[in-house]
């Protein structure tokens, strides 16, 4: 299936889930992670076109016994060769209410392939589990790997959070508790690692203010703006127009100078590009954040949600290999492709 014809069948999808008229978030929810499922299949195939078949795939590690909560590692072939390389942690998308570990596995196998880590994390999805959860449910992800850094060739001091659309909020929200104590003692947040860990972040198409979020919606793109309402509303327990607690718990009011390093990008015609990362830089950049920009405004290429997985596009694939130069620029190790 094309990307247009892709499009078009998720919009009417969310036509009929317009005209259902259905009342509850739960209910409204899982009509959009069903859509959003569907896409996140389409592009899961689209992406194994790219991955090198060597690459070592470890599936299925418990990290979490109760409830029972897996990850996914992607190595090197060589891994047991290499000295320590850097691990990217990633969490996915999927509007924290769908989506999987395995969405961008031929994505994770290409990292892998340039000599790193690539850990794949699992998490609950809202509305049946709510803020805080997936981020408690990160930081136990990151206790496994340290305890179990060297059964799996990790280095703990060398990791990047990765994260695309929510995962991308996911993880810029983990990385403000662990460099900001007074957030994590207001959220009563005990983070797993330490901030000198963490030597960078890497955010696709994300969601860095959510009050910003519910009330740029475009509103000319009605079915947009209907899923944004109840995707908040699932990941916050029905708290979307609560303003205060959404400015609380969102990214942007929480940076501080120790923010680590950050890698962002958006499509050009993904409305949060323009709502969202561009907003979120200028956080970053007064703060004095180390900020590494990708973003395509001149491009001829239309550039959507998630662009950064269409590995048929030159904007794609520039900025797959400007993440893979951010990594060994701000990683404190040599580091060496696999190829």
């Amino acid at each position: 299936m094309g990307f247009q014809s892709l499009i078009k069948t998720i919009s009417i999808i969310f036509m009929m889930v317009v005209l259902s008229a259905c009342q509850s978030v739960e209910k409204n929810t899982k009509l959009i992670a069903g859509t959003f499922n569907t896409a996140t299949h389409i592009q899961m195939k689209m992406l194994d076109r790219f991955a090198p078949p060597d690459v070592i795939v470890h599936h299925n590690i418990p990290y979490q016994a109760s409830p029972a909560l897996n990850l996914d590692i992607y190595q090197p072939q060589n891994i047991e060769q290499l000295d320590t390389v850097p691990t990217v942690v990633w969490v996915h998308g999927g509007g924290w209410v769908s989506g999987s570990k395995e969405h961008a596995r031929g994505y994770f196998k290409l990292l892998a392939n340039q000599g790193f880590n690539v850990i794949s994390v699992e998490y609950q999805f809202a509305p049946e589990a709510i803020y805080p959860t997936q981020l408690h449910q990160l930081n136990q992800a990151l206790s496994f790997l340290q305890k179990h850094a060297t059964q799996y060739h990790i280095n703990a001091n060398q990791l990047y959070l990765a994260g695309d659309s929510a995962g991308a909020n996911i993880a810029s929200h983990y990385a403000a508790l662990l460099t900001n104590s007074s957030f994590a003692e207001a959220s009563g947040f005990q983070p797993s690692i330490q901030a000198k860990q963490l030597k960078g972040l890497i955010l696709h198409c994300g969601i860095y203010d959510l009050y910003s979020f519910v009330n740029t919606a475009p509103e000319e793109l009605k079915l947009i703006e209907w899923g944004v309402y109840n995707l908040v509303q699932a990941y916050t327990g029905e708290r979307k127009d609560d303003a205060a607690f959404l400015k609380s718990i969102s990214t942007s009011e929480h940076i501080t100078s120790q923010y680590p390093a950050v890698f962002i990008s958006g499509g050009n015609k993904d409305f949060l590009t323009k709502t969202q990362s561009l907003p979120f830089v200028e956080v970053l950049k007064q703060h004095q954040v180390a900020v590494t920009e990708a973003f395509y405004p001149d491009s001829k290429e239309y550039l959507v949600h998630e662009y950064q997985f269409m590995m048929s596009k030159e904007a794609s694939q520039i900025t797959f290999d400007r993440t893979i130069d951010f990594i060994k620029r701000t990683s404190d190790l040599v580091i060496n492709s696999s190829k």
